[in-house]
This record gives C-alpha cells, sequence and structure tokens, in this order.
C-alpha cells in the first residue's frame, strides 16, 4: 500500500481524528527517540527507513534484522488501515496497541534508523573486514552496549572492532575524518530524503487541486443546466398565460377532475359530520349503560350471596328443630290436648312461609339485576356497533329508526306482572275494550 493509497483510506474512515492524533514513540538502542504523531506520518517514515535500508547491497544479518524490523512494521499498519479503519475510537486504541504499538517497542529486534551515523560506520568495518566478521561484531557490541550479550574480548578482531568503535564513538584522532564523512553522509542522505517526499506531496496537493478544479467545473456547469432549464420551463408558462392557454386548461381540470374529486370530498366531509354528531348524542348513553351493567352485577351478586345466606340459614333452623324440638311440643303431643303442639305447628308453618316470600323475592331481585345488567352490556355493545356502521357504510332511515328504538326501548325487569316494552296508546284501549 502507497502513501496515497492509505491517505485516502484514512479519509474514507469516521474516526479521521484519531488516525490524525495517534503518536508512537521509536525507542532505538541508539538515539535519538523519535516521537511521530499521525498514521499516515509513522507510515511515511517507515516507509523512509525501508528505502534507506535498500540501499546497502552487503550487510551483515544484525543489519538486516533492523531492515525486517521495519518491514513488518509496515505490514501490521497497512493491515491495521485496511482491516480496522471503520471501527470506533475505543476498539482502534486497543487495536492500535495490540498489532502496531506492541511490535515497535519490541527492543529484541535491536532496531537502528538507517540514517545514522553508526550505522554507516558499521556498515564501513563490516564490508572493510569481510574476512574478520568477529570485527564488525566487537564494534556492533560497543555501540549497542549490549552487555547482556556473552563476548570473547580476547579474540583479537573482536578487540579490533571494539577500538574502532571507541574512536569513532570518542571522536579519536586516528579516526575523526570517518566520524565527520559520517556526518556529512548522514545530513546529505536526509536532505535527499527530504526533497524526495516534499516532491511527493507536491504533487499529490497538485493532483487533489486538479480533482477538486474539476469537480467545481462539473458542478457550475450542471448549475447553468438547472438555471437554462427552469428558465425555459416559466418562459414557456409565462407565454401560455398570455395566449390563454393556461386558462383553457384550468377549465378542463376544474371540469373534470376537480369536480370529481370535490364531490368525493365533500360527500365524506358530509358523512363524518353526521358520524360526529351520532357520537356527540349517543356517547353519554353509552357511558351510562356500561357503568349501570356494572352496578346491576354488582347488585345481583350481592343478593346472590344474601339467598345463600339465607337458604343455609334455615336449612339449619329446620334441622335444628326436627333434630331438638321443644318440651312443651313433645308434651304435647304425647298428651290428649294437642291444641298446644297445633299452636306450635302454626307459627312454624307462619314463620317458614315469611322466610319463602323473602326466598322468592330475593331470587327475582338477583335474576333481575342480571338480566339488567346483560341488558345494559348488550345496549353498549349496539351503540357502537351502530356508530361503525355510520362510519363504513350507510344506513337506510328505517334501519336508523329500528337500531334507535332497540336502543332506547324499556327492558323487562321481571318484577312486575305486566313488564314489557314501552305500551302505546292504542294497547291500552285494547284492553279496556275488547274486541267484538
Amino acid at each position: 500500500m502507497t502513501n496515497e493509497e492509505l491517505k485516502k483510506k484514512i479519509a474514507e474512515a469516521p474516526e479521521q481524528e484519531w488516525f490524525k492524533t495517534v503518536s508512537v514513540t521509536f525507542n532505538f538502542l541508539i538515539p535519538p527517540q523519535l516521537t511521530f504523531t499521525g498514521v499516515s506520518a509513522i507510515y511515511e517514515y517507515v516507509n523512509q527507513q525501508i528505502d534507506g535500508w535498500s540501499k546497502y547491497d552487503n550487510l551483515p544479518d544484525e543489519l538486516v534484522q533492523c531492515k525486517n524490523y521495519f518491514s513488518t512494521i509496515k505490514n501490521y499498519i497497512s493491515n491495521f488501515v485496511k482491516n480496522y479503519s471503520q471501527n470506533n475510537t475505543s476498539n482502534l486504541n486497543s487495536l492500535w496497541q495490540r498489532d502496531v504499538v506492541s511490535y515497535i517497542n519490541n527492543r529484541s529486534q535491536c532496531p537502528l534508523p538507517y540514517d545514522i551515523p553508526q550505522i554507516d560506520f558499521l556498515v564501513n568495518v563490516y564490508q572493510s573486514n569481510q574476512d574478520a566478521p568477529q570485527c564488525f561484531k566487537g564494534a556492533y557490541w560497543f555501540l549497542l552496549k549490549l552487555s547482556n550479550k556473552a563476548v570473547n574480548i580476547s579474540n583479537a578482531d573482536f578487540l579490533c572492532g571494539v577500538i574502532l568503535a571507541y574512536e569513532f564513538t570518542f571522536k579519536g584522532n586516528a579516526k575523526i575524518t570517518d566520524r565527520i564523512r559520517a556526518e556529512r553522509s548522514s545530513i546529505s542522505k536526509l536532505k535527499n530524503s527530504f526533497q524526495k517526499y516534499l516532491s511527493e506531496s507536491e504533487g499529490q496537493l497538485a493532483t487533489h487541486l486538479n480533482d477538486a478544479n474539476t469537480s467545481y467545473d462539473d458542478y457550475v456547469k450542471k448549475i447553468d443546466e438547472l438555471k437554462t432549464e427552469k428558465e425555459k420551463l416559466f418562459m414557456d408558462w409565462f407565454q401560455d398565460i398570455k395566449e390563454g392557454q393556461w386558462h383553457n386548461w384550468f377549465e378542463n381540470i376544474k371540469n373534470e377532475q376537480w369536480g370529481q374529486w370535490f364531490s368525493s370530498t365533500t360527500e365524506k366531509v358530509v358523512a363524518l359530520e353526521e358520524t360526529y354528531k351520532e357520537k356527540l348524542k349517543l356517547e353519554e348513553p353509552a357511558k351510562y349503560w356500561g357503568n349501570r351493567a356494572e352496578k346491576l352485577k354488582g347488585q345481583g351478586w350481592l343478593s346472590l350471596g344474601v339467598l345463600v345466606i339465607l337458604v343455609v340459614g334455615i336449612c339449619v333452623f329446620l334441622g335444628f328443630i326436627l333434630w331438638n324440638p321443644p318440651n312443651i311440643f313433645k308434651v304435647s303431643i304425647l298428651s290428649e290436648d294437642k291444641s298446644t303442639a297445633i299452636k306450635w305447628i302454626l307459627v312454624y308453618v307462619t314463620l317458614l312461609s315469611f322466610l319463602a316470600y323473602g326466598i322468592r323475592a330475593l331470587a327475582k331481585v338477583m335474576f333481575s339485576s342480571f338480566h339488567l345488567a346483560r341488558d345494559c352490556e348488550e345496549r353498549y355493545a349496539l351503540t357502537y356497533f351502530y356508530l361503525s356502521l355510520l362510519k363504513d357504510s350507510k344506513v337506510d332511515e328505517k334501519d336508523r329508526q329500528l337500531i334507535i328504538q332497540s336502543l332506547f326501548s324499556r327492558a323487562d325487569t321481571g318484577l312486575l306482572k305486566d313488564d314489557a316494552s314501552p305500551t302505546m296508546p292504542n294497547d291500552i284501549i285494547n284492553k279496556i275494550v275488547p274486541k267484538s
């Protein structure tokens, strides 16, 4: 993935600010320690290091490891942008630490940048002493201060490399010119690298400006076309108005479509007004019938409870009298004078008659309450059924009168002998004067 492709991918990410502000520090074994902000800047630096290391042909394994270090980081960053650019900030932070930062901070790879004087010195030592590889190892050991590595200072070549690194580090007279040349070479590489990436940035800027100008020209062209089209439509409309064609067209629409729409709409409005009026008329009666049904049910259940208690009480009372009658009743039954027993029997019969009458009255009240409650529920349901008929279909006047008569007719309570629907005057006359 090139730098330009990476920038385009970042530009499409929802969390662009995160990609611009994330930072990482390269803690090299030899200073400087460099900090970069922004994924694009980090990626550019890694590419720069890869290009710089590629310029060296014959490198020892220790320095090839540095080149591989930057190549691996490049792959990690490229895969991170490809796979996770659409994630949110919290996921990006954890994934970035896991996949990229953990490897960048892995000092076991002995990472070194190519553009420091020590690298030129080490490459010189390695290429100048091909027949003595321990010389390079000594210089490498001294410069990187690898105290944890087992060394053999008794080896003459190794010691020679240490002395060369010592002179290079502390600018000894014998090797001072090498240090100067290495510094100049490092500065020259930095200058060339800066010029290279400056040229690439200028090219990318020119490309973006060109794309922006092209888009702007297309947008202006579309606006001009839209303006021309609207002006043409307006002029055609205005010309039709002047010639009277608009008036004729409007009259045709008014006579055909407008008339049909207005008639159907007017009918719907009138029907809705009638339905609303009927709702206002029947809403309060419907509420009354609903509340009345609940009250009548309560009365019915109360009457049923009292009736059950009364029947159970009478049964207990009769059982008690039959099982344990009064002594005076027993004596009177067994004696010759049975007048006292007859008196007690009459008292019991009278008492039982009153209790039976009370049971019958309570039963009538109970059944009447349940009957009237059911009638109120039916009237309540019939009211809303009638309103739904008015809304969804047309009801004839005869059907409407039948429904209204059913809603407001008197209900049979069952408490009176001649309890029935409303009695008309001719019915009363027929009862008084029988037909001949």
